[in-house]
């Protein structure tokens, strides 16, 4: 039986996340106490899944893009914000590559990142 089958899915990376959400709560206050607590709830229910494919990611967060090489990207606070999140659903991982605002994602590429 594979990891993914037996516990939930760990969150790897998530310091690039807490980064964003502190230079927001600098920058914009409410809006960054906004982002940490729909990023707290979206990290909960992460925590808890079993994800084995992308439509299982997709029944959860709707909105979601999957973009190939086991990424999706995930828009938070009405897509003010983005966060690329690449998953080993055998392993049950979930590594964050990109957390930062929509004008700041227009600037990577979401393939390689």
């Amino acid at each position: 039986m594979s990891r993914s089958n037996i516990w939930n899915m760990v969150i790897v990376g998530f310091d690039i996340i807490a980064a964003l959400i502190t230079r927001e709560k600098r920058r914009r206050p409410q809006q960054g106490r906004t982002l940490e607590r729909r990023i707290a709830a979206c990290k909960q229910e992460v925590e808890q899944a079993r994800w084995r494919e992308p439509t299982e990611v997709k029944s959860v967060f709707g909105r979601a893009d999957v973009v190939g090489g086991s990424r999706i990207v995930f828009d938070v606070c009405g897509n003010n914000y983005r966060i690329v999140v690449q998953f080993n659903y055998a392993a049950g991982v979930a590594r964050i590559r990109f957390a930062g605002t929509h004008a700041e994602y227009d600037k990577i590429d979401v393939r390689t990142i």
